[in-house]
């Protein structure tokens, strides 16, 4: 897995893909929506503020944990 950032307009739910990353319209992906105004927080958006890369199994490897202890 791997990411790729940008930044679009979200129009009636659609995100447009830009072309320099037209390799990507026809695939599935993780999506996470990063939001500049939070001050009309939809109460179906899930926020990251307690999100834990611990949480993430592939992620988890004691052997690199190591270096940060």
């Amino acid at each position: 897995m791997y990411a790729v950032e940008f930044e679009a307009e979200i129009r009636d739910g659609v995100v447009r893909i830009p072309e320099e990353y037209a390799r990507l319209r026809n695939g599935h992906a993780r999506v996470v929506v990063l939001l500049e105004d939070e001050s009309e927080p939809a109460s179906e958006v899930r926020a990251f503020s307690g999100h834990s890369a611990n949480t993430i199994e592939e992620w988890k490897d004691p052997e690199e944990d190591d270096i940060w202890t």
